[in-house]
């Protein structure tokens, strides 16, 4: 009984505790959410404002820009103006006289009595109106005195000259524009039924400096800002234009007459600067309403400036915050039902420290224990809890100790087992190359013998040439013979300083020489073959010290291996040979490189070329020893010989010190892999 009141207890403080914030915060979104939503809708119902208000100004300008354009025709309209001011009398009081008269007889004529009408200007004003569309109301122009020059359409009087607009456009310094503001009807100068909007330039004389005369043009006040009645924002938003006064000029809901704008909202639009603010009264009916303002301030209409004024029923404006609200309702359901149940899966856990205390006891005891244990109350369980992972701690300690001081023994173990069969490995191969040697130096020892008796006859054959008249071919097989044979005889007395570990005699060496040599030799296999095999070598290339034939051998070896790879290619196959001065080690050295455009050396088993006994030919064509043997000489040669990936095949690079490099051989001394396997 006790745990289910303490449950209960535990439920009811955690869905207050959560059910109090909640509400707080509820609240203050609801609040920070209408204010955010009243500026973003102010700030956009402003921007409208601001670009209906640039609309209207580029549209009243663009047809500024077309009444200038028309009033600076020079042949059309300028030379009619002037004629018509070259009429007048000198005297001002005669010129008077004569504007009377003239709108005496106007105005008591019919208009197929007007020979006005009928002049080639106003026949063009009338097609620059059918081409203006239905805006234009009509066209006219005066000259300097504010008599009527030309009309699209008949007017009721012909002197301009007390009209606001004229009287505007003559004070000026030839830049000033007339735009007047709502015309009401009957009241303009064609005296139409609609409201109209004047527009009007001056004339300026060929110089472009001195006023003859002006342009003025009647639009349709409805048709030319149409535009304004096309805003729309949302289903209940509209923008109205209205000026200074209050009097509404254009509004797509209300027609003028039936429009009652609020002082209150008036105070607040009318302003010099864009903005938007709260009006208790919109003029159309409803209240509280977000409305955004902004002045067309540059038309510099006369005496009443125009605003536009952009507004939306609250109950659009509004609906994102009322959605919100109802939207936070339900989270606030949701969030008490998930509260209850929080508050049922919290009283229910209290008694999990127990169960989790018991459950680690028994891992301890199988020995399965991993996790510490996760009680977190602050009272006497999760000390007990912490003395118990202690404990575990400990026994995890020490087993992981002995099971490191096992695996140590494992790894020490093998490690001693590998190096076993690496020495033993060694072993063997050093009995394989002992017992080679002992089998060269036997078959070098047999070779000797005949090899003496070649040289032997060729000596005699030699000293018989000499009294005898031996073919000139015959003599150069037989010296051929002898320099291959004497090659023979160093090569065998080579395998026995190999088999005895003795050192070459080192001496000054032309390794271009010795290449050349070396390409003769190979030159016969390379046309049985039909090969490619080229040379290119760097003149000028300085001497190295060396043994010429035990280099012979390692270049033959390098050759043949080229050979070798590139034969199954045919005439595509190509070895060559190259030789370079370069630095070694801060020294000056000879670089050799044999390189073929075969298949090329496989990465994995570049670390083992040099290895004896291995080869990648098939069975039966290769012992594995050339590379092996090369790198021994080389390296006896206080030299380095790589394996290198080319662009196409296998580079070996053979690199050793030139003469007079800090080179020293000591009498007696073997190279390393000699020394290692003898």
């Amino acid at each position: 009984m006790r745990i289910r009141t303490i449950r209960n207890r535990i439920v009811w403080a955690i869905v207050l505790v959560g059910c109090i914030p909640l509400l707080i915060g509820l609240m203050l979104a609801y609040v920070s959410g209408m204010r955010s939503l009243r500026d973003v809708i102010g700030g956009n119902l402003q921007a409208v404002a601001v670009q209906a208000a640039d609309r209207v100004t580029m549209l009243v300008q663009s047809e500024v820009q077309a009444v200038r354009l028309l009033g600076s025709t020079p042949l059309r309209v300028r030379q009619p103006v002037e004629s018509a001011n070259r009429s007048y009398p000198t005297q001002q009081q005669q010129v008077s006289i004569v504007i009377k008269e003239r709108n005496e007889r106007w105005q008591g004529s019919a208009a197929g009595d007007k020979p006005v009408l009928d002049s080639e200007l106003s026949r063009f004003l009338l097609e620059t109106k059918v081409r203006g569309g239905d805006k234009v109301i009509g066209l006219l122009v005066v000259d300097q005195y504010g008599a009527l020059v030309a009309t699209s359409s008949d007017t009721d009087h012909l002197y301009f000259g007390e009209e606001p607009w004229w009287k505007a456009i003559m004070t000026g310094n030839g830049d000033q524009v007339y735009v007047s503001g709502l015309v009401a009807a009957y009241e303009g100068s064609f005296r139409t039924s609609e409201e109209t909007i004047d527009i009007a330039v001056p004339i300026l004389d060929e110089r472009q400096r001195l006023v003859i005369g002006a342009v003025k043009a009647s639009y349709r006040f409805d048709t030319l800002f149409a535009m304004i009645k096309e805003i729309r924002i949302g289903q209940t938003g509209h923008a109205m234009l209205f000026d200074d006064a209050g009097n509404p000029l254009v509004c797509p809901i209300l027609p003028r007459q039936a429009h009652r704008i609020p002082g209150q909202l008036m105070a607040m639009i009318v302003s010099s600067e864009p903005g938007w603010g709260i009006a208790e009264d919109d003029g159309h009916g409803a209240v509280d309403t977000v409305v955004g303002f902004a002045p067309v301030s540059q038309l510099r209409v006369p005496d009443n400036p125009w605003h536009v004024f952009v507004r939306q029923l609250p109950a659009e404006s509004y609906a994102p915050i009322r959605d919100q609200l109802r939207n936070l309702a339900l989270i606030g359901l949701v969030m008490l039902g998930l509260l209850w149940a929080i508050g049922q899966y919290v009283a229910a856990r209290i008694a999990r420290p127990i169960q989790l205390l018991q459950a680690g006891v028994e891992a301890i005891s199988k020995g399965t224990y991993d996790l510490p244990l996760h009680i977190q109350t602050g009272d006497e369980f999760e000390e007990l809890a912490a003395a118990v992972h202690r404990m575990a701690d400990r026994l995890q300690t020490s087993r992981a100790e002995l099971e490191g001081l096992n695996r140590g023994l494992a790894r020490r173990v093998e490690e001693k087992t590998q190096e076993i069969t690496r020495h033993m490995q060694s072993l063997e191969l050093a009995q394989r190359l002992a017992t080679l040697g002992k089998v060269a130096s036997g078959i070098a020892h047999e070779v000797n013998n005949p090899l003496g008796i070649i040289l032997n006859r060729i000596e005699c054959m030699e000293a018989d040439e000499a009294w005898s008249r031996v073919p000139t071919e015959v003599r150069r097989d037989l010296l051929a013979v002898k320099t291959q044979a004497e090659r023979i005889s160093r090569v065998t007395k080579g395998i026995l300083a190999f088999s005895r570990g003795s050192v070459s005699t080192l001496k000054p060496v032309d390794l271009n020489c010795v290449v050349h040599s070396c390409v003769a030799i190979a030159g016969e296999r390379v046309s049985a073959l039909s090969v490619g095999l080229q040379s290119e070598l760097a003149p000028l290339l300085p001497a190295v010290m060396g043994d010429r034939d035990r280099l012979e051998t390692v270049i033959l070896n390098l050759l043949n291996n080229a050979i070798d790879a590139v034969s199954s290619l045919g005439r595509d196959g190509l070895v060559t040979v190259r030789t370079r001065p370069m630095q070694m080690d801060g020294r000056f050295g000879v670089e050799l490189t044999v390189s073929d455009n075969g298949p090329g050396i496989a990465s994995d088993i570049k670390a083992r070329v040099f290895d004896p006994f291995f080869s990648t030919k098939p069975a039966g064509q290769g012992t594995g020893l050339g590379l092996f043997l090369a790198y021994g000489i080389v390296t006896d040669h206080r030299g380095r010989i790589e394996v290198k990936s080319g662009e196409t095949g296998a580079l070996f690079s053979v690199t050793l010190p030139a003469v007079g490099c800090d080179v020293s051989i000591k009498e007696g001394e073997i190279w390393e892999s000699q020394g290692k396997f003898s």
